[in-house]
């Protein structure tokens, strides 16, 4: 690297995030990370997870995924143990993000280690299974493609933003 250039860039245009699409994958208040991945699978590589996932309450939930798949959650989402492991195989999965009300303690940082951004809407219910997402980081919204309908993410921070800038940026 040149000396004095701007590792966040690529020539003079800086660094953005691009904008995400999928599916969404609704779930209700209060998902525990065992149900997005039992904890007897949370030994697995993460790559042999992802075929586990939800399997506890659908046994073929986790051949129907897509790469860029959006699970949403209400609030308390990822409560309880086992969440690296959860966060690991939905990344692995090719999820491309997780929306949710709120985050159990300790759950958002591993989605966000996992390369998952896990981002927080005031109103998650708007988003159903089966609909079409639009997820603009850069803009700060998510926009239900299906409906119409946009919520603003609450939770990115400058320090979340240049974080995915890091990892995903073009």
């Amino acid at each position: 690297m040149a000396a004095g250039r701007d590792p966040r860039s690529v020539g003079e245009r800086p660094l953005r995030v691009p904008v995400l699409s999928g599916r969404a994958w609704s779930f209700t208040d209060n998902l525990r990370a065992q149900d997005v991945l039992p904890l007897r699978f949370g030994t697995l590589p993460p790559e042999q997870a992802a075929g586990r996932l939800f399997s506890d309450l659908d046994a073929g939930l986790a051949k129907r995924f897509e790469p860029g798949d959006v699970l949403v959650a209400g609030y308390n989402c990822g409560v309880g143990d086992g969440g690296a492991a959860a966060a690991a195989a939905l990344a692995a999965a090719g999820f491309g993000a997780v929306v949710a009300a709120s985050f159990a303690g300790g759950i958002d940082e591993a989605l966000w280690n996992a390369d998952l951004p896990a981002l927080a809407v005031d109103a998650p219910a708007i988003f159903h299974t089966g609909q079409t997402l639009r997820i603009n980081v850069e803009a700060g919204t998510i926009a239900n493609l299906s409906s119409g309908d946009r919520q603003p993410i609450r939770n990115l921070t400058d320090a979340l933003l240049e974080r995915l800038r890091a990892r995903r940026g073009q």
